[in-house]
């Protein structure tokens, strides 16, 4: 009865919002208000936020700060990590609250929120003072909820509105000593550039690879990462990442916006970013014995899947097997899209099951089905495998040494919901055990 509820009412009800200002309020209230003692970051956009809050934390870590983060992966206390397996990317008011008091008595000086846009809309974030703000990028998603791009675009920019009031106050005695500077850094590449820009703000990071403060030069890629030449101001540091991919770039350009935002020198960035890691279920790879590869990344949206095809392509593997399903209960418009992008950019193409939630299955498949048909031929180059793990064992018993199967939508994940409810699924231990078998 309450999910019915939550579809048939409005997202911008006011008395659904005022229901989600009133926990809002409690929680604040409830925990004292903890996030007036840090140095509170946000990061919000549709692509990109997971592994920017992560190098973000990194590079404070890693410069000696003392650290907090939030993110859809895990959370993080002075490097003491514990997994999100909620599936949020922003938890609740009170759970959120709650970490933020733990923060606080572990001395916490500086804490990472990735911020959604449902989060922001529905005041999960309300009371925290948010000094700066991320926008990585903004493109087709969560349409389901918010309807059109225009009010999307609106929820995200509540982030930066309430950077620009922080701006406009004297700073708490809790966090005047903690170096840093209230900002906003925004991409310039993407489309909302120049409204998110005209936000006011007295320190602005801009970053891009053709435009802003901070930018990359000089790109070269391969499967084990990327160098370039980051560029701000009268200052450039080479770089050398270890995850592969242009975004990923952009990401640490992002990242560094904010570490020059918390007054960490470059070189401390430039030794951060280089020992990062990357972040689990984004771009990680699985070896096989027999000489291929299975590639498990959690895109989830068109943008992301060409990104992350663009990338695969620049790695130059002899082919590539893409296994692609969508979300139930979510945004259908993209599923015909992501379907064909996916068929662009494969040799062979899978559409299999995700996790329908509460819609039918074959409903799903078949919209993501019929954006492929567009590219290749059913049974021929193109494959309907309603059951995952087969599909998954399908793609891992026809791929040859130098393939690459690329695995998306599920990510890290600790389970996938099926119409009869969650059930345990870790995507990359599933690979694991299937290449196993063969």
């Amino acid at each position: 009865m309450l999910n019915y509820l939550r579809k048939k009412i409005s997202p911008d009800n006011p008395i659904r919002l005022l229901w989600h200002l009133f926990k809002g309020i409690v929680a604040a209230y409830k925990y004292g208000f903890p996030a007036k003692k840090m140095v509170c970051i946000g990061v919000t956009g549709t692509n990109g936020k997971t592994t920017t809050t992560h190098m973000i934390e990194h590079i404070l870590r890693t410069a000696g700060k003392k650290v907090g983060m939030m993110s859809t992966v895990e959370f993080r206390i002075n490097g003491k990590v514990t997994p999100n397996t909620s599936k949020k990317t922003t938890m609740s008011p009170f759970k959120t609250q709650k970490f933020l008091k733990s923060c606080l008595r572990h001395k916490v000086e500086y804490v990472v929120i990735e911020s959604s846009s449902h989060a922001l809309h529905q005041y999960r974030l309300w009371g925290i003072p948010f000094s700066i703000s991320v926008l990585t990028n903004i493109t087709h998603e969560h349409l389901d909820y918010h309807q059109t791009m225009e009010k999307y675009k609106d929820a995200k920019k509540i982030l930066f509105k309430i950077v620009s009031k922080t701006c406009r106050r004297n700073l708490p005695k809790a966090i005047a000593d903690i170096p840093h500077k209230q900002a906003i850094v925004i991409n310039t590449a993407d489309k909302y550039f120049s409204e998110f820009n005209e936000i006011n703000c007295t320190n602005k990071f801009t970053y891009g690879f053709d435009e802003g403060e901070i930018r990359a030069h000089h790109v070269t890629s391969s499967k084990f990462g990327s160098k370039f030449a980051l560029h701000y101001r009268s200052d450039e540091i080479g770089i050398q990442l270890k995850i592969p991919g242009e975004f990923n770039i952009e990401n640490a350009l992002a990242a560094t916006g904010v570490a020059l935002a918390c007054k960490v020198s470059l070189d401390d960035v430039r030794r951060a970013l280089e020992t990062f890691e990357g972040v689990p279920g984004r771009m990680e790879t699985i070896k096989s014995p027999r000489g291929f590869e299975v590639l498990v990344d959690f895109a989830l949206t068109p943008d992301a899947l060409e990104k992350l095809y663009k990338a695969i392509h620049d790695i130059k593997p002899k082919r590539v097997i893409g296994i692609i399903g969508s979300c139930g209960d979510r945004d259908r418009e993209k599923r015909p899209l992501m379907g064909r992008i996916v068929a662009q950019n494969t040799d062979v193409t899978v559409v299999t099951d995700e996790e329908p939630y509460t819609e039918d299955p074959m409903v799903i498949m078949k919209a993501v089905l019929e954006g492929a048909k567009h590219v290749k031929k059913l049974n021929k180059d193109l494959f309907l495998i309603e059951d995952r793990y087969k599909a998954i064992e399908f793609a891992v018993q026809n791929a040859k040494e130098g393939d690459l199967i690329v695995l998306t939508g599920m990510g890290n994940l600790p389970s996938r919901t099926l119409n009869s409810g969650p059930v345990e699924w870790d995507e990359r231990e599933v690979v694991r055990e299937i290449i196993k078998k063969f």
